[in-house]
């Protein structure tokens, strides 16, 4: 059974994944996908790791909730 803590995190991390996890996820998603067959050419490597780990705030977001893991 679920304690009060737990609920009280999967709500944070739910309102953290619909404010903030999706919309920068939707947003650093379709740069990666402009820059990423630019990363062998110019050597965007570091800048491509950046985006796409921006694109999986929402798995991470959705992760930690199904865990009730708590912020700090």
């Amino acid at each position: 059974m679920a304690t009060c803590g737990s609920c009280f995190w999967c709500i944070v991390w739910l309102v953290v994944l619909l404010c903030i996890g999706w919309p920068l996820g939707i947003a650093l998603g379709g740069l990666y996908g402009l820059f990423s067959p630019l990363t062998t050419c110019l050597g965007l490597d570091r800048l491509s790791d950046v985006l796409l780990e921006g694109a999986n705030l929402g798995r991470t977001c959705a992760n930690n909730m199904r865990h009730s893991k708590p912020l700090c």
